[in-house]
């Protein structure tokens, strides 16, 4: 129970700093900017109520509004992430699993169930937080290209922390 506390609570940090230190002075062509932080939701266990991942979701986008001046954009969309998560988790979890409690992973839940996981997770994350950023459908061919390439750059780091996890195992 502790190490799986300090666990998450070392990805909370990690990808927080990684995020305000490194990857939101990061924007290719002005479209894209990559979000990683999305995938501490992602590790959350199975058994997690929905209100942990509400809560979780909030105080992380909090920190990362705070320290990047978007205000409260990535609380509210991480929110709603929160509220989605446990839903996405049931319908790609593994039908096959022996036990109640799933903790998401490329290794219990295959590369397919995983991966389609994380895709719905950060394609919604991408939808919300670009649509309140632009609070407006005026220019919707600049909102529909940056959420399709921070979606794509956001999937392709957490495939690769995902790798880094899993080689960890």
């Amino acid at each position: 129970m502790l190490q799986t506390f300090l666990s998450r609570l070392g990805w909370f940090v990690l990808l927080f700093f990684l995020q305000v230190l490194i990857f939101n002075h990061i924007n290719i062509m002005g479209y894209a900017m990559p979000m990683p932080y999305v995938y501490f939701l992602l590790l959350l266990s199975s058994e997690t109520p929905r209100w942990v991942y509400i809560a979780l979701g909030f105080v992380l986008g909090l920190a990362v509004d705070l320290f990047t001046d978007t205000p409260g954009m990535a609380a509210a969309s991480l929110c709603a992430c929160g509220l989605v998560a446990p839903l996405l988790l049931a319908k790609f979890a593994p039908s096959d699993k022996d036990t109640d409690e799933l903790r998401p992973s490329a290794v219990t839940m295959k590369w397919t169930g995983f991966l389609g996981y994380a895709f719905c997770l950060t394609l919604l994350h991408c939808i919300l937080y670009f649509t309140i950023e632009a609070f407006s459908l005026r220019d919707w061919q600049t909102l529909l290209i940056n959420i399709g390439a921070s979606t794509v750059l956001t999937f392709f780091l957490i495939i690769a922390f995902e790798l880094l996890r899993v080689r960890k195992q």
